[in-house]
């Protein structure tokens, strides 16, 4: 048994308060501030947000609690705690769908957002500016027809660099903050890409990759993939999202489905930096394929993932158990939590 993650990294229960937020397709955004137990939305009449809007991406820093931002087909929105209300957003990704957004852990005015069609947008002065990153590849694809964003990393050594995975056109590099790119598929067997994990605790940087046809490792900084086989995954092939716990411990979470809008879905645990894999024990029964883990090191204990269709499952040990939550939420594309000083801005 692994051992639970290292209170160092444990903001005390007692003196926080923890925020959680879910993305929905036609619902906009839904808050929790009972860990996922109950669920609402802002304010309609003073709200800021369509509350039937398409929201697909969150986004929240460390430095700023009172904040969480969203990426919808109708621009990005910021939620500020302090004034109760989602403010919009102007930029020039009017008419894309937002669908990734990610914040620099080192400086939360460098924002990086992902679109379909797919597309880096890049802003260094907290949202007030963008610029466009020119990914190389085309405006259409085979399958689903628009290329479009699936994850962003910021590489955690080196803070101008960032990695992009596109479906369908491959795992994308950028070493100078987004203004140019270079392509790494050699060895996948699909560019129908996913996710990233970003190791460097076995001495070699390792990165795994999630594909629709399984999982591809690489030992050389991504200048080449290898397929590895998963046998917990049994007859499933499309693996989705992957979340290493964030305790500096080997634990990594993997989902898997049938297919992006299936019947089906299991969450793998890997151990020892994803060398091998077990199912894990979730209750119930996951209506399709988990779309999103989320991890935070403000409290590695919680960890919280959802199924596209709706489901939300909680961990509050490391992700050893799991609860499913009552509240179904519809179409669900991403989730997150963030903690705040007790009587901080979330009593505001």
């Amino acid at each position: 048994m692994t051992p639970p993650p290292d209170k160092a990294n444990r903001l005390p229960q007692a003196d926080r308060e923890v925020l959680c937020y879910a993305a929905s397709v036609g619902h906009s955004v839904w808050f929790s501030r009972d860990l996922c137990e109950s669920w609402q939305r802002a304010p309609t009449p003073t709200g800021g947000i369509y509350n039937e809007s398409r929201c697909w991406s969150l986004a929240t820093h460390p430095a700023r609690p009172d904040e969480v931002w969203s990426g919808t087909d109708q621009g990005i929105y910021v939620w500020r705690q302090s004034q109760g209300r989602w403010n919009y957003m102007p930029s020039s990704m009017v008419g894309l769908h937002i669908l990734k957004l990610a914040i620099a852990p080192s400086d939360p005015d460098f924002i990086v957002a992902g679109t379909r069609p797919a597309e880096i947008f890049v802003s260094r002065d907290g949202g007030r500016s963008w610029q466009c990153g020119e990914l190389p590849i085309g405006s259409e694809c085979w399958f689903i027809n628009t290329p479009r964003v699936t994850s962003i990393q910021f590489d955690p050594k080196e803070p101008e660099t960032l990695w992009v995975t596109v479906e369908i056109a491959g795992i994308f590099r950028s070493r100078d903050g987004g203004h140019s790119w270079e392509l790494l598929v050699e060895g996948l067997r699909d560019p129908d890409v996913h996710n990233l994990v970003i190791m460097d605790d076995l001495g070699d940087r390792l990165i795994l990759c999630s594909t629709e046809v399984g999982l591809h490792r690489s030992a050389d900084n991504g200048a080449s993939w290898e397929f590895q086989e998963v046998p917990a995954a049994g007859d499933l092939v499309y693996f989705r999202c992957m979340a290493r716990r964030a305790d500096q411990s080997g634990v990594i979470f993997m989902s898997i489905g049938d297919k992006p809008s299936g019947v089906t879905g299991v969450l793998l645990r890997s151990r020892d930096f994803g060398a091998s894999w077990e199912q894990v024990e979730l209750p119930g029964r996951v209506n399709t394929t988990i779309w999103w883990i989320f991890v935070n090191p403000q409290d590695p204990r919680l960890i919280l993932c959802n199924s596209i269709f709706g489901e939300i499952f909680r961990s509050t040990d490391g992700g050893e158990t799991w609860q499913q939550m009552d509240r179904f939420l519809g179409e669900i594309r991403d989730i997150a939590w963030q903690a705040f000083p007790k009587n901080g801005p979330c009593r505001s």
